[in-house]
């Protein structure tokens, strides 16, 4: 792989990691479901913001049962 190749790369799992963050924040997800977000969407570098909202919401119970001040709704 060149190192113009590698640069690109670099940029685009710099630009997934921010996108999985902002979801993260967004929908109150633990650091398990972080993971789980992570491991779904590994290879697809491309996905936008509201394409993993989505794949998220899917994914993921909307009852966050780890919440301090219980059961609620997370979105």
């Amino acid at each position: 792989m060149s190192s113009k190749e590698e640069e690109k790369r670099k940029e685009n799992r710099e630009s997934a990691q921010k996108k999985v963050d902002s979801v993260v924040s967004a929908l109150n997800l633990t650091k398990d479901e972080r993971r789980e977000l992570h491991d779904a969407i590994t290879g697809n570098d491309y996905m936008e913001f509201q394409d993993l909202i989505a794949l998220a919401k899917s994914t993921f119970d909307p009852v966050n049962v780890q919440s301090k001040k219980g059961e609620e709704e997370r979105w």
